[in-house]
């Protein structure tokens, strides 16, 4: 799993503390070969992070191969409290720090260093999103654009496309920010599951 990998396989930093309810008020799809996580935010690899609450991942079989047709791309559901920002300028903030840590911890434990001040983010409304989600929650849309340094197959310099989905939970008075991320081309088969993921989620 996405959180294991970062502990167990690259043997990086405790995980954060707390843990999450065993049966959460969101549910998020997994498709079958998909692999799922669930961590308490913020992170421990992202302490800058302002965001507290809960992160449900669902990542692709081929997360960490460099090879594979679905390298990393995986969906997030960021479950935050309901007096959270999530406008384009707070998910900048917050996803660049994530990115930042995440890329800083995995590499610190290969011995590897990055600068990654020089990793940039940038993320706009998203002129095509649906109105309402199809649990009927008003959604606002964006699209994000990632320039950092892939730390966990390669080490190279990676683009990735952010798909972003803020809305609020009334029933359980949560803000949920939905992100389902690659670098593959918008035009392939994994953004189709990625969107299925989302489109599945409930809370």
């Amino acid at each position: 799993m996405f959180h294991s990998c970062l502990l167990s396989a690259l043997m990086l930093i405790p995980s954060a503390a707390g843990q999450p309810a065993k049966e959460p008020p969101y549910q998020v799809p997994t498709p079958a070969g998909w692999a799922k996580e669930t961590i308490a935010l913020p992170p421990a690899f992202a302490p800058d992070m302002k965001w507290k609450g809960t992160e449900e991942l669902r990542f692709s079989p081929g997360m960490f191969k460099a090879d594979a047709a679905d390298f990393f791309s995986y969906a997030l559901l960021f479950w935050l409290p309901d007096d959270a920002e999530i406008d384009a300028k707070a998910m900048e903030r917050e996803l660049l720090a994530y990115y930042r840590g995440l890329a800083a911890a995995v590499l610190k434990g290969k011995k590897q260093k990055v600068d990654v001040k020089t990793f940039t983010l940038t993320i706009t409304g998203d002129k095509q999103q649906p109105a309402k989600r199809p649990g009927g929650e008003p959604v606002a849309g964006y699209v994000g654009e990632l320039k950092w340094t892939e730390p966990f197959a390669t080490g190279n310099l990676q683009t990735i496309r952010l798909e972003i989905h803020g809305w609020l939970s009334a029933k359980h008075k949560h803000q949920c920010v939905f992100v389902c991320a690659s670098p593959q081309p918008v035009t392939a088969a994994v953004w189709k599951t990625l969107r299925a993921i989302r489109a599945g989620c409930t809370c």
